[in-house]
């Protein structure tokens, strides 16, 4: 197909690339992890402890991690597990680690990222809060540790799992540990094709009654993406303040 054919009907919203279907596996050991394990499980140790965060100041830089939204669903939902795609420093974990405080929960956030970036970090290296900000020392992101201190500063180290890994590989792993999660939040790509794997993929591991829900409306290529998951799998998307939220149709 010529390429400015394939690029009109993305633009379109068709979805060229057939998905990948994951493949549901046994929970290890017959059982699902409980929340309060999945530091051990996925670290075998406590990845806090010893970390000198003082060395770094706390800097929540982001985009969208304030929304009263993060609020709003975790009031609603009170998950014990909440799966979040996409971290960058932590501000959208740290607004739900803090909800979930208000509420006296005892919810578990695990952040899934590789911490190197998405496609829009390295087209522009004097651009400060993407090249820059990921912070590399001779040619690898050191981000990951800005993000471990921000989680420190804010004192949630008993809430926030961080999980270095790629988000297809990650939702095989919480598959396989028979993992489900009250709320999944998707911000990691803003290309169409990888949005909607990552919705092909983390929608298996939702609980009943659980959202997933995510940001970044605005971009056509996340758009285009949770439009066309939505109609494939008979979901509504609403609006909750500047995210969009899947639904079951009525």
């Amino acid at each position: 197909m010529e390429w400015w054919l394939k690029s009109l009907l993305m633009r379109w919203g068709f979805v060229l690339k057939r998905r990948r279907q994951v493949m549901m596996r046994k929970p290890a050991g017959d059982r699902s992890l409980d929340p309060g394990d999945l530091m051990e499980a996925i670290h075998g140790t406590d990845v806090y402890q010893g970390f000198d965060f003082a060395a770094l100041p706390c800097d929540l830089q982001g985009w969208g991690g304030d929304s009263p939204a993060f609020g709003e669903l975790i009031t609603a939902v009170r998950p014990a597990l909440v799966i979040e795609v996409g971290t960058w420093k932590g501000a959208s974990a740290v607004s739900m680690a803090d909800a979930a405080a208000r509420e006296g929960l005892s919810t578990t956030i695990v952040c899934v990222d590789t911490w190197l970036g998405a496609l829009e970090f390295r087209t522009d290296q004097a651009d400060a809060e993407r090249f820059r900000a990921l912070e590399c020392r001779h040619g690898y992101p050191q981000v990951y540790y800005r993000f471990l201190a921000n989680v420190c500063h804010r004192g949630h180290q008993q809430r926030i799992v961080p999980f270095p890994m790629d988000s297809a590989s990650a939702a095989l792993w919480f598959m396989s540990h028979g993992v489900k999660a009250g709320l999944i939040y998707i911000d990691a790509s803003h290309e169409e094709e990888a949005v909607y794997q990552d919705l092909v993929d983390y929608r298996q591991l939702l609980a009943p009654g659980g959202r997933i829900f995510g940001d970044d409306w605005d971009w056509a290529g996340v758009r285009a993406a949770v439009t066309t998951f939505a109609k494939a799998y008979g979901l509504t998307i609403t609006h909750c303040h500047d995210k969009w939220v899947l639904a079951a149709a009525a």
